[in-house]
């Protein structure tokens, strides 16, 4: 009793030091930039909103310095005891890494705080193909009895986790890096990653929000706009009848039970098949979740049993698919359409979350407070009512940096991106305004383009316009 006791108070006193190290680091510091143009009044906005317990909505244009300006006050606010950790959300890599760049401008100002990003495990795993079996991957054997040591020395030598620093320390205890980031996460102060880590059903970090666990948290979430999409896929789901055929040709020879009940999936599927055209919205499709059902009782008790199975990846994948629709399914209400569907040749049925602001909304309720920024979060009414279901939330319209002489707005009323209008001719045209204005002053130009298919066709007509007069770098 008396080890296990000496163990604990290792950690305990570390957390206990180490959040007086950070908070005392916090109260010295100070805006690392010269405020510009309404850069302190954005910064005042969030503070008051984390005081106040509230959600923001941001629209903040580039050149803003927006990312700066809603992490500084966030710190402040947990250096004043008005937060526990920090949850910098993303959409993207790029928009981590800028994050984490932040930290590093705060570090030289004398911050100290636990930051680490969390990166997925298709990344970070150091197998070929991620095996969590200590069979088959020599850094889960004997994970467990070597993690502590891993992650105690982690924290007394570094401050920032990135993804070089998780791998280093992994190969150095055999552990798995995965495992040793997200135990690491639990004594970080602030953990930057995907959005999927707070809301997906399926990926949200159980130990930081899983039922009824609720801390004093702080959710900023970078390029919000992004998040309305990755909401509507978070709270969708699917089944494919193709896919339904394919497990039951591989299951066939070891269990007909299991092959029974994907055969009646399927024929319940065939007859969704025979009436819908394109698409047809489905009112009751009883009979297919109580046969679904059906299916993951007798294959969940098929998987328990020892068997080696011929594309096991591809049997577990459809057993969680499996397993998600019904999950999604207790879930829907009027915000979903249910409707069958061909989609690339293959036919499904899908549970489509149209708004994710109810689901969305049960995740934020983890947090204390919540600040949504972008550059392009207009309509801002749009986002408020997509994002979440309170009516009390703040928005606020970042002023630009940027003066009138320093911006000029072309409308060229002669071209369209419409796809019906994507022509030779018209591409030729949109050429044509790129290289005037590329030719007219020296500098630095970027061309956005809403296909890859469109940015190649404009090309090709800008390279015969311009020639070598204009280097041009393109997305490849």
């Amino acid at each position: 009793f008396d080890d296990l006791m000496e163990e604990y108070k290792k950690w305990a006193d570390f957390q206990y030091e180490w959040h007086q190290t950070s908070i005392a680091s916090i109260r010295q510091m100070e805006f690392p930039f010269d405020y510009r143009e309404g850069q302190k009044k954005l910064a005042g906005d969030v503070y008051r909103t984390i005081l106040r317990r509230k959600n923001l909505f941001i629209q903040a244009p580039t050149g803003t310095g927006k990312t700066v300006s809603v992490l500084f006050p966030a710190v402040r606010a947990v250096g004043e005891g008005q937060g526990e950790k920090i949850f910098y959300l993303t959409a993207k890599t790029v928009t981590a890494a800028v994050a984490m760049e932040t930290f590093a401008v705060f570090r030289g100002k004398g911050y100290r705080g636990k930051v680490v990003q969390i990166t997925a495990k298709e990344k970070l795993c150091r197998c070929e193909k991620p095996d969590c079996n200590p069979d088959d991957c020599p850094y889960a054997k004997g994970h467990f009895d070597r993690v502590n040591d891993a992650v105690f020395d982690l924290l007394q030598r570094e401050d920032c986790f990135s993804r070089e620093v998780l791998l280093a320390q992994a190969d150095a205890f055999m552990v798995c890096p995965f495992e040793l980031c997200l135990d690491t996460a639990s004594w970080c102060d602030v953990i930057v990653g995907d959005y999927n880590y707070v809301f997906d059903p399926n990926v949200y970090l159980k130990r930081f929000f899983g039922e009824g666990i609720k801390g004093d948290y702080l959710f900023l979430v970078d390029e919000a706009h992004n998040l309305v999409e990755r909401g509507r896929q978070m709270y969708s789901a699917r089944i494919v009848k193709e896919e339904v055929l394919a497990v039951k040709r591989l299951l066939k020879p070891f269990s007909k039970k299991v092959e029974r009940a994907l055969e009646r999936v399927n024929r319940l599927l065939l007859e969704y098949k025979r009436e819908c055209e394109s698409y047809e919205v489905l009112t009751n499709i009883n009979d297919l979740v109580f046969a679904l059902m059906r299916l993951a009782s007798e294959m969940e008790r098929f998987l328990q049993r020892p068997l080696t199975l011929p594309e096991k990846d591809t049997v577990l994948g459809f057993y969680f698919e499996l397993r998600n629709f019904l999950n999604i399914h207790e879930v829907v209400d009027g915000n979903y359409v249910i409707y069958a569907s061909f989609e690339e040749r293959e036919f499904a049925v899908k549970l489509y979350c149209a708004d994710p602001s109810v689901n969305l909304q049960e995740c934020l309720n983890k947090a204390r407070s919540t600040v949504f920024f972008s550059g392009t979060l207009l309509p801002i009414a749009y986002y408020k009512r997509l994002l979440s279901t309170k009516t009390d939330n703040y928005a606020v319209y970042a002023q630009s940096v940027f003066t009138d002489e320093q911006r000029l707005l072309l409308v060229g009323r002669d071209v369209s991106s419409k796809y019906t209008r994507r022509t030779p001719g018209e591409f030729a045209r949109i050429a044509s305004y790129i290289e005037k204005i590329a030719l007219a002053r020296r500098g630095n130009y970027i061309a956005f383009f809403p296909s890859y298919r469109m940015l190649l066709d404009v090309e090709e007509q800008f390279e015969q316009l311009a020639g070598e007069r204009v280097d041009v770098m393109m997305q490849v």
